[in-house]
C-alpha cells in the first residue's frame, strides 16, 4: 500500500520540475543580463574618466599670464572654466560641472544609459560618473 500512495504523490508533482527549471532559467538569464549591464557601466565609466581627464587638462593649461610674468604659476579660473565647458560640449550626452581656482581645476562628469536586463527588476537606467582634478605644473 505504501508503494501506491508514493506513486500517487509523484504523479501529483508532475510538472514541478519544469516550473523549477523555468524559474532557474529566468534567474540565470537575469543574472547574465545584469552582468551585461554592469559591464556596460564599467565601459561608460572608463570613457567618462577619459573625458574628465581631458577636460581637466584643457582647463589646467589656461594660465594666468599676469601671475606668470610675476614669477608665479597660477590658473586663470575663468579661462579654465571656459576651456572645460568647451571640452564637455564636444561630448554629447555627457553632463558635467566644473570649479576652478588659481591652483587647480576640478571636473565632474556623468551620463545615464538605459539598462538591458535590470529593467526587469525596476532599474531602467544607470547613472555613471567620474571626477578629475588637474593643476598647472612647470615643465
Amino acid at each position: 500500500m505504501r508503494g501506491a500512495s508514493g506513486a500517487r504523490a509523484i504523479a501529483n508533482e508532475r510538472g514541478s520540475v519544469a516550473i523549477a527549471g523555468m524559474l532557474l532559467s529566468f534567474a540565470l538569464a537575469l543574472l547574465v543580463g545584469a552582468g551585461v549591464d554592469f559591464a556596460h557601466a564599467f565601459i561608460v565609466r572608463e570613457e567618462l574618466s577619459a573625458i574628465a581627464d581631458d577636460a581637466a587638462l584643457a582647463g589646467a593649461g589656461r594660465l594666468d599670464l599676469t601671475a606668470w610674468r610675476e614669477g608665479r604659476l597660477a590658473l586663470d579660473p575663468q579661462a579654465a572654466v571656459r576651456a572645460v565647458q568647451a571640452e564637455l560640449a564636444a561630448n554629447p550626452g555627457v553632463s558635467g560641472s566644473v570649479s576652478a581656482a588659481p591652483a587647480w581645476v576640478s571636473v565632474a562628469v556623468e551620463r545615464s544609459f538605459p539598462t538591458f536586463a535590470l529593467r526587469l527588476v525596476g532599474i531602467s537606467t544607470l547613472r555613471v560618473s567620474a571626477h578629475a582634478v588637474a593643476s598647472p605644473e612647470t615643465p
